[in-house]
């Protein structure tokens, strides 16, 4: 089977971030596309499709003559709360230095002693909508 351009750019990011100490690599889009032959569209394309969240990256860029993206690999526990997924991720941020310390430890503090009353499933939904504006606070702050 032929693999697509956009599976080849994958499995080049991929093998890089393997390969790297810290499972982060630094790259830039125009760099990359000219690697390929390609306009930096299409490795935009496939970063935002196939290095996401769910599938265990984190990725953040800058624009402009200087800009780059950076693409960081991290892994969650396979077991476990919600809530544990949750404090391995904001402590995955904070080691990244998307989040300061004391940002990461008022996090903690917060989820460990402020929805201890609630039922699971709620306490579930609630780490999930914080999870969501946590990224959308390290998104803005970029």
């Amino acid at each position: 089977m032929k693999k697509s351009l956009a599976d080849k750019i994958e499995q080049y990011l991929k093998v890089l971030i393997d390969r790297s100490e810290e499972k982060c690599i630094e790259i830039q889009r125009s760099e990359l596309a000219e690697t390929f032959c390609c306009v930096p569209s299409q490795v935009t394309y496939v970063i935002s499709t196939r290095f996401t969240e769910e599938d265990g990256y984190l990725t953040e860029s800058r624009r402009g003559g200087k800009g780059y993206v950076r693409i960081s690999r991290f892994s969650m526990p396979e077991e476990g709360t919600c809530l544990n997924d949750l404090l391995y991720y904001c402590k995955h941020l904070s080691d990244s230095d998307l989040l300061s310390v004391r940002e990461h430890k008022l996090i903690n503090y917060l989820l460990l002693n402020s929805f201890n009353s609630f039922s699971g499933e709620i306490r579930e939904k609630i780490f999930e909508g914080i999870k969501k504006s946590i990224n959308e606070y390290v998104k803005m702050e970029l």
